[in-house]
């Protein structure tokens, strides 16, 4: 009888241990399956953020072609008919979107958007009210050398964004 005890107490320990490997080799391949899935959403994250910053750079040039409209190279006799407070509005929406995404800019580049946003809210409103051709030029040409000054931190901020993604870091 004693013997039986023992094999019994034997096949039961070495049950345990059984148990104790299965226990482990699945919580391995549930910690792996952990990181996998926190290396996707991290991917997911990064690449919402790139597309988000790639839109603000798509955005920069788009604003800058409605701007050009009142800008530098307008001409004052065709300045009569346009729509300066619609022009305003889109450069104001702009501002809006920058702002809106401010939490995926680096620090440096948050201090440039934060700056540019706030430099055109005088200009903004400014616009909206200009009456006169030589106003709205002023004003336009003011307005597009700001958006355009920033462009190309736009453009920097898209590109390292993507060069992150391609390089897995």
């Amino acid at each position: 009888m004693g013997t039986t005890e023992t094999w019994i107490s034997i096949v039961g320990s070495l049950a345990s241990i059984g148990g104790a490997v299965w226990a482990f080799i699945e919580a391995r391949k549930a910690s792996k399956s952990a990181s996998r899935a926190e290396r996707v959403r991290s991917e997911l994250v990064t690449r919402r953020e790139m597309v988000e910053l790639s839109q603000i750079h798509t955005e920069t040039k788009r604003i800058l072609s409605i701007v050009s409209r009142v800008g530098p190279s307008s001409s004052l006799s065709l300045l009569t008919g346009i729509d300066c407070s619609g022009i305003a509005k889109d450069v104001e929406e702009y501002c809006r979107l920058i702002n809106e995404h401010s939490t995926h800019y680096s620090e440096l580049f948050k201090n440039h958007a934060l700056k540019l946003c706030s430099d055109l809210s005088d200009d903004i409103r400014s616009l909206a009210d200009a009456a006169q051709q030589h106003e709205k030029k002023e004003i336009g040409t003011r307005i597009y050398h700001k958006i355009n000054s920033f462009l190309p931190i736009a453009k920097s901020l898209a590109d390292e964004k993507k060069e992150t993604i391609a390089t897995g870091n």
